[in-house]
């Protein structure tokens, strides 16, 4: 075991490295398991993660019309609008995003014109001129119900106001916040009495090799030497007992936190993670909350 974890923790430093190099490089791959190429793929994708998020709200509060007339916040959307567009589909009145980089301007048409054809296989009755329409206009950086934000600073709450949302999502995007308690506080300002969260939080390692192989790879070193490798977007660290008090400390209810994967093994970590209530065998959980 001290073999593999020295060599793991050796391994670490050098991708830990070369993300460092490449974020210096302005070299942002997308966020996404596939390159956005695949648009079956893609598509495929996009629409899990809804069906997720809405399958794990129905469990934390059922409501048969979640989505409907409800404006929606995605924080992290990635890189295209098919999250947005298929949230359109199914009822939402708005679909609002923010990021810090703007990948989806790259995204190509075919994307969408792909999207557009399984939306319209999966149901005859979805207004796909209307979905084409918004997507048009958000393009043209005109006003539109798909609502794309890109703010270096992430101030969501400059970027869409205060009490104008009513759902919040995200997926694997809380991980890269550098500061948690100042996106909860911007939260708890744009949302309304009764909104609802559900946010997907991937705590593993974010490089693709070590990943697989030693997922918790960035709980091995101390704060110093992960320090050195800071850039803007490294994975924070922050474990699931730290979301929740930051939820709590701005006035969320009923906070529930879901271990989605899991490992057996958690050998080498620093002595900043070794409390039991670090919950090292989560690999990633799902947070859902309610604003009173």
């Amino acid at each position: 075991m001290f073999l593999r974890d020295s060599f793991f923790y050796m391994a670490g430093i050098g991708f830990m490295a070369l993300a460092k190099a490449k974020n210096i490089l302005k070299v942002y791959s997308t966020p996404k398991p596939y390159d956005i190429s695949s648009s079956e793929k893609c598509i495929e994708y996009d629409l899990r993660v809804v069906e997720d998020w809405l399958t794990h709200l129905r469990r934390y509060s059922p409501d048969d019309n979640a989505l409907a007339g409800k404006s929606v916040l995605e924080l992290g959307p990635g890189s295209d609008l098919g999250i947005g567009i298929y949230l359109l589909s199914k009822g939402c009145s708005q679909y609002n995003a923010c990021d810090v980089n703007d990948i989806m301007s790259s995204t190509p048409d075919n994307f969408y014109e792909e999207l557009f054809k399984k939306l319209e296989s999966m149901d005859r009755k979805t207004d796909i001129s209307f979905l084409k329409k918004q997507l048009k206009e958000a393009k043209a950086g005109r006003p539109s119900r798909l609502n794309y934000q890109v703010r270096k600073d992430f101030d969501i709450l400059s970027a869409f106001g205060k009490a104008s949302i009513d759902l919040v999502f995200s997926q694997a995007a809380f991980e890269h916040f550098d500061d948690i308690n100042a996106t909860v506080s911007q939260l708890s300002s744009v949302c309304r009495p009764g909104t609802r969260l559900a946010v997907l939080v991937d705590l593993k390692t974010h490089s693709r090799w070590i990943r697989d192989k030693d997922p918790n790879n960035i709980y091995r070193y101390s704060k110093c030497v992960y320090n050195a490798f800071w850039f803007r977007g490294i994975p924070n660290r922050v474990r699931p007992f730290q979301y929740k008090e930051a939820l709590e400390r701005f006035g969320w209810k009923d906070i529930s936190i879901t271990p989605l994967t899991k490992i057996k093994s958690c050998s080498g970590m620093n002595k900043t993670f070794a409390d039991e209530k670090n919950q090292m065998d989560c690999l990633s959980v799902m947070i859902c909350a309610r604003k009173p």
